[in-house]
């Protein structure tokens, strides 16, 4: 099952880093008020999507470095060579980092399948993986997102889970060989919890990436599967699920799950991404956290809240 949005479509050659006005795709009757800026708020590191603004990546980050701490960097496709960054582009947004002070994290491409029964596939995902972890090093990311598949590449279910994991760990083996390095990579949860993933996450020393809306989305327990991740936890994805359509705003999430994952938030110290991929939603979202934050009697004081 991989994740996949049609702003995707429009990350391509020549428009990538195109100097487009932010302002030109904005909703309209947004104004600067509608979006509070959190950054340097928490002790975690709050960020979102490099897919807000219907606009090129670069112009996005130029947007969002002014609101939060990070830019979750979606490479989501990669299919065609042109949804990967050009070193000209990964060093105007290394530039950007440095002027914003602004960290990104990198979720790798989701068209990649590990544990296919074709050898042939699995060595292509590999060096896909390979090839956007090599561009998007001299950013310093904070942690890489990978997707496990438990389709093949044709999209058929792979049922056997020892066949899954033993060529998952192969795959992975490969990884390491060619560079990556496991202390970098966060696993994140899809149709399945994340407690599934503990041998294979800690046998390699790599990290989980908790997927809150994921959660949701398939019935499964948050609040059992963040007992079991958060000590191994680097990044933490929340949006909000409206009926089966998750990616919303986090207005969508229940209350009592909100305010049971802010009591664990204050102790964290990754990464948090808003993972929507929209203006509209990022701004409601983070209304909700402001709204939260003053409901609790917390005032800001400079550029850090506190009680």
């Amino acid at each position: 099952m991989g994740l996949w949005h049609p702003l995707v479509n429009m990350y391509q050659k020549g428009t990538l880093g195109k100097d487009l006005d932010p302002a030109l795709s904005k909703p309209e009757g947004f104004c600067e008020e509608d979006m509070p800026c959190l950054k340097g708020c928490f002790p975690f590191r709050l960020g979102t999507s490099s897919y807000i603004l219907a606009a090129p990546i670069l112009p996005n980050i130029r947007f969002l470095g002014h609101y939060l701490d990070e830019v979750e960097l979606v490479l989501f496709q990669s299919q065609e060579e042109q949804n990967l960054p050009t070193k000209g582009e990964i060093r105007e947004m290394a530039w950007l980092a440095r002027d914003l002070d602004l960290k990104y994290n990198v979720h790798l491409p989701t068209d990649v399948f590990l544990a296919d029964p074709d050898s042939k596939v699995r060595a292509a995902s590999v060096d896909t993986l390979l090839r956007f972890h090599e561009r998007t090093q001299p950013l310093v990311p904070t942690v890489y997102v990978l997707h496990l598949e438990t389709r093949s590449r044709k999209g058929e279910k792979i049922r056997d889970p020892e066949a899954w994991r033993d060529k998952i760990n192969s795959s992975l083996e490969e990884l390491w060989k060619g560079g990556m390095q496991p202390a970098m990579v966060a696993v994140e949860n899809l149709d399945y919890p994340p407690s599934q993933l503990s041998e294979l996450v800690r046998k390699n020393n790599m990290w989980y990436c908790v997927d809150v809306g994921h959660l949701v989305r398939y019935n499964i327990q948050v609040e059992k599967e963040l007992d079991h991740c958060m000590d191994r936890c680097a990044m933490i994805h929340l949006h909000g699920v409206s009926g089966e359509v998750d990616h919303q705003s986090l207005d969508f999430l229940p209350s009592p799950l909100w305010e049971n994952l802010w009591k664990r938030l204050w102790d964290f110290k990754g990464g948090l991404s808003i993972e929507v991929f929209s203006l509209r939603d990022l701004a409601s979202s983070l209304q909700r956290v402001h709204g939260w934050l003053e409901s609790r009697g917390l005032a800001a004081k400079g550029n850090w809240y506190e009680p």
